[in-house]
Order: structure tokens, then C-alpha cells, then sequence
């Protein structure tokens, strides 16, 4: 799981702003004007792919405040930058996705949590006791994004910019990041709806991938990371927004539920007291190629019904994977 910010902004006229950073270290970020969109999955989109939920019923959002989002997923280096200027104590147990097939075929670096071997979804994920952005259980360099990342240290990443630039910075809401995503488009992916095109603007399971989702790829990619690529690896989106579509998922703030029914139509986000599970959006790099369209809605934290036995609702906060 990784993070995308967003902040105050101004624009002019209806595209995206010049990007813009308020200190050495700090995101790149986007200035982005206000506007309409419609939000969800639509009847088309929905007998064309039989299988998607939680994306609906679609309804029109209206966002009047212009923003900035962040140009591209933070980075390690970015989250780097704040653990060392204060000293934060971040990392611990993480889920790490493996591979199925090629050279790193079930290959991860860290320190298995005992039981984390033995959970329905293993072997594909091996729970490590010692994960953090910079040992997400593969390697990764400084351009790539930070995973194995938990709420509360997203919270704590966002406070430092804060008290840094005297700027207010925190997750985009849902409507705000898929207003982001779609940059003004109405199709299925920000790239139309031909999905032969995701390996030219998308990390996903392509047919060259080490996951089994590839199997259902229709092309392969001509950049071709094992797992996560650094950020900005892929062709934008028509805002100039990296990676808005695969990588790695990407939190907003709002609280999850199965289905817009009640659902803000002002931008706002929606959350509750004592939330544990909330929504990620933008698919990562072991999803599918339909995993990385607009209305894909993806939880993060703990849900009721886990079955995994490795987070406890007092952890949903604290819940960490390199997805």
C-alpha cells in the first residue's frame, strides 16, 4: 500500500496546473481545477466485465475547490526523508505478495511471522514481522514507491509535511482521487477502453509477469519490473498524473463501504467513528488488466470477515502490505 497527498492549490483555466514542490524533499504535486465528473461503474462497464462490485450506483460529483495531488505515488526516498529528519520508528508486521513463477518465484527478504506461512492466502503472501518501506520484501531503490507503509505512518508522513511547509496536507478522498484518475475522460481507463493499451500506462500482472493474474493479460510490458517500477515508469494520464492506474494501491480517506448509496457528492469524504477498514484505490502490479480502471475499488485495514488470523480490528490502522 502506498500514498498519494493532497494539498491546497490554485489553477488557471480548466487543465491541470505547472507541478509544483514546497520544500527539497517534499512531493511533486499537481495543481488540479474544480469540476464535475461521474463517478462509479456504469451499465456498460458493468455487463462488459460481469464481475464488478462495490462501484456503484454511479452519481455525479461536483468538486468546487481547486487542489494539488501528488504527480506521482511517494516515493522510498520521499518517506525516507521524513523517517530520518525526525526519527520516526515506522515498520513491523507487513503481508508480502510473492511470485508464482520466474527467478524470484516465491523469494522474499525478511522474517517470517510465526503462523504467517500457514494463512489461506499462503504461500502466495508471507507474513514478515520486520517489514517497512525500505525492506518491503524485495528489494527497491529510492524511485520506487514506499509500501509496506501503514495508516498511522501515512497520518505521520502527512503531519511532517504539514509543520515542514506550513501547508495543509492529507489523503485525497475517493471522489477527489478518481476526479484525478480520469482527468476529465469518461471511459473505462484514462487511456479509453481498449485494454490491449494498459501495459503502455499501467505496473499490472502482465503476460510476462510472475503472477498468476497475467494469465488473463492481453499484452506484455515493454517496461517489465518484477515487481513494483519506479514512479513515473509509464505514460501519464491526460493531467500528467503518474501511476494513477497500478503499481501500487494508493489510500484515500474515506471508510469503506460496499456501495455509493449515501455517498458525498461534494468532493467530501465519507467516514464514520472508529473506522478499521477503508478504501485503496488505483490496482497494483499483481492485479488484473480490468483491475486498474477507474471505478476499481480495493479495502485496506481489517475487515470483519478476514480470515487470515494476522490483524486484530485493534490494528486496522496498522495494517501493512507491499501491494
Amino acid at each position: 500500500m502506498a500514498g498519494d497527498v493532497v494539498a491546497a492549490a490554485e489553477t488557471d483555466g480548466a487543465g491541470a496546473g505547472p507541478p509544483f514542490r514546497d520544500c527539497e524533499h517534499c512531493p511533486e504535486m499537481m495543481p488540479l481545477p474544480p469540476g464535475s465528473f461521474t463517478m462509479g461503474a456504469g451499465r456498460e462497464e458493468r455487463q462488459r466485465l460481469k464481475y464488478v462490485q462495490w462501484a456503484g450506483p454511479q452519481h455525479k460529483v461536483t468538486i468546487g475547490y481547486p487542489f494539488a495531488i501528488g504527480r506521482f505515488e511517494i516515493t522510498v526516498e520521499e518517506f525516507d526523508a521524513f523517517v530520518k529528519e525526525t526519527g520516526a520508528k515506522v515498520g513491523g508486521k507487513c503481508g508480502i505478495r510473492v511470485m508464482e513463477s520466474g527467478s524470484n518465484k516465491f523469494k522474499y527478504n525478511g522474517t517470517p511471522v510465526p503462523g504467517g506461512d500457514k494463512t489461506p492466502s499462503a504461500p502466495y503472501v508471507i507474513y514478515i514481522g520486520d517489514g517497512s518501506y525500505a525492506q518491503p520484501g524485495l528489494p527497491v531503490t529510492g524511485r520506487q514507491p514506499a509500501v509496506c507503509v501503514s495508516r498511522n505512518e501515512m497520518k505521520a508522513y502527512l503531519d511532517w509535511l504539514g509543520k515542514k511547509t506550513g501547508k495543509h496536507y492529507r489523503l485525497p478522498t475517493e471522489a477527489e482521487w478518481e476526479y484525478a484518475y480520469r482527468a476529465g475522460t469518461d471511459t473505462m481507463n484514462y487511456w479509453g477502453d481498449d485494454f490491449r493499451k494498459t501495459c503502455e500506462y499501467a505496473n499490472f500482472a502482465d503476460r510476462k509477469s510472475g503472477y498468476q493474474a497475467g494469465m488473463a493479460a492481453s499484452c506484455a510490458e515493454k517496461v517489465h519490473p518484477d515487481w513494483t517500477a519506479e514512479v513515473g515508469s509509464y505514460k501519464p494520464n491526460p493531467w500528467g498524473l503518474h501511476d494513477m492506474a497500478g503499481n501500487a494501491q494508493e489510500a484515500v480517506e474515506d471508510c469503506f463501504h460496499k456501495s455509493y448509496d449515501g455517498a458525498p457528492v461534494d468532493g467530501s469524504p465519507r467516514t464514520e467513528p472508529d473506522c478499521v477498514l477503508f478504501a485503496a484505490r488505483s490496482g497494483d502490479y499483481e492485479l488484473t488488466q480490468f483491475s486498474m480502471r477507474a471505478s476499481e475499488r480495493l479495502i485496506f485495514g481489517y475487515a470483519d470477515d478476514a480470515d487470515d488470523g494476522m490483524w486484530t480490528r485493534e490494528e486496522g490502522a496498522d495494517d501493512r502490505f507491499n501491494i
